[in-house]
């Protein structure tokens, strides 16, 4: 008998996460790759967060949805959920979003080295290299 090439969802609402985190991670330009590796699990416990294959624990939502600039409600419900994330009152180029897209690609280490040599001090405002 052939095996079943989907592997089978934990249903509507895994499924409906899932879109909701590829949609707002196509929307920072990351790969799953970038996400999985920022928050130290590997592509595939991620990409199975986004087809609905795998539950995913709430710390995890919750990281998540402050990697993605979003609450855990709009990821859970795709809408937004009257949270509001505040917003910076500048513009950014392109290239200065492509900075900020690769050093949340970096692990802690490289994310300390990297702010050493811009010459920022990570614990200025209370703030520390992890970023969840």
């Amino acid at each position: 008998m052939p095996k079943n090439s989907k592997a089978p969802t934990h249903g509507p609402e895994y499924e409906e996460f899932g879109r909701n985190l590829a949609v707002a991670r196509v929307a920072l330009g990351l790969s799953q790759a970038d996400i999985a590796k920022s928050l130290g699990m590997t592509q595939s416990t991620y990409a199975g967060y986004e087809t609905g294959t795998r539950k995913v624990p709430l710390s995890v939502i919750i990281q998540l949805a402050n990697y993605l600039g979003k609450s855990p409600d709009e990821l859970i419900s795709g809408k937004p959920s009257g949270v509001q994330i505040v917003k910076n009152d500048f513009s950014l180029s392109d290239l200065e979003k492509d900075v900020i897209r690769k050093f949340r690609t970096l692990n802690n280490g490289e994310r300390a080295m990297f702010l050493r040599t811009i010459g920022v001090d990570d614990t200025e405002k209370g703030e520390s290299v992890k970023m969840a």
